[in-house]
């Protein structure tokens, strides 16, 4: 391992992650790793912590890998401290000691940039575009040893999205329920279960933009395929909490990479979850979800079917 250290930032998590786990097991012998690899959170911890930590030798391995979480949060908080001398601190780190400085989607403009020593390598982690997803989650398949066509890849990737620690799981999911058989989209469909909620995006995009028919085509198919009117609405329900829920973070001044974990979204749902956000109004959201009551109420009173309180819904929701 040369003697350095690296700046790892950008929203894929999954590769900065698996990067950090190769540069650590660097470390000899294997033993003695745990001893040696040290983790800081720069937001509760000073500068000089830091230097302190970096600057300590390993103990009887050939290195000693610090990982800094965040340490652009430091620079933004800490005005006290002298940031232009940062870099010489970074150079006179043992050469035995590899700094990892890990941060999530950085600007061009922002200061660690301008702070860090040129001797630090900087790795920009972005998420794959769609024919990289492919690429990417073919491979996976094929480190396996498991076959997948050509169309369950292509609806695997396009429900889950860009999340590479989920489509992971999933790839791992199907790989052991079909170890030595063909995946097919049928095995996706049965066995991911953001492809049975791409429905639902698709109900809630139909009633949005107004099209009661193909809204209630798509619910006719819900419903023969098994699932519930209860269920359809509930899943109208919940998507509409959790678009109120992303308007609020957002107002707190929360970004996407950050609203994701806080509302236990990633991948293909979240992205349709913004992108809704972006769409309706709170005030839209707001009578969605009374008219979602409402229709609660009819029912129990008697008032009407379920199913035909539930298509009198669509209407409303529709306007």
């Amino acid at each position: 391992m040369k003697n350095t250290s690296v700046l790892l930032h950008g929203a894929n998590e999954f590769l900065i992650s698996k990067k950090i786990l190769e540069i650590r097991n660097y470390i000899e012998p294997v033993d003695l790793m745990d001893v040696n690899f040290v983790q800081i959170d720069a937001k509760s911890s000073s500068l000089d912590e830091i230097i302190n930590v970096c600057s300590t030798i390993p103990f009887m391995t050939n290195y000693r890998v610090v990982l800094v979480n965040f340490l652009s949060d430091l620079i933004k908080s800490d005005k006290s401290y002298d940031w232009e001398n940062l870099s010489v601190q970074i150079d006179n780190f043992p050469e035995s000691t590899f700094v990892i400085f890990r941060e999530n989607e950085l600007k061009k403009t922002d200061s660690i940039f301008k702070f860090l020593s040129d001797s630090v390598i900087k790795t920009n982690f972005e998420n794959f575009k769609y024919r990289e997803l492919l690429e990417w989650a073919k491979s996976r398949f094929d480190d396996l040893g498991v076959f997948i066509d050509s169309k369950a890849l292509s609806l695997l990737i396009e429900s889950v999205g860009t999340d590479l620690r989920l489509l992971d799981s999933e790839i791992q999911k199907l790989s052991m329920y079909k170890p030595s058989e063909m995946i097919t989209d049928k095995d996706v469909g049965d066995l991911v279960a953001y492809v049975k909620e791409q429905s639902i995006f698709k109900l809630v995009d139909f009633v949005i933009d107004g099209n009661v028919n193909h809204s209630l085509k798509l619910i006719r198919s819900l419903i023969d395929s098994g699932q519930s009117f209860t269920f359809i609405k509930r899943m109208i329900e919940r998507q509409i909490r959790l678009v109120l829920m992303v308007k609020s973070l957002k107002s707190q001044g929360f970004n996407s990479a950050q609203i994701g974990p806080k509302i236990s979204l990633f991948g293909y749902p979240l992205q349709k979850t913004l992108e809704l956000e972006a769409r309706l109004t709170e005030f839209r959201l707001i009578d969605m979800y009374q008219m979602i009551l409402d229709s609660e109420i009819r029912e129990r009173k008697g008032e009407m079917s379920e199913e035909l309180s539930f298509e009198m819904l669509i209407y409303e929701l529709a306007v």
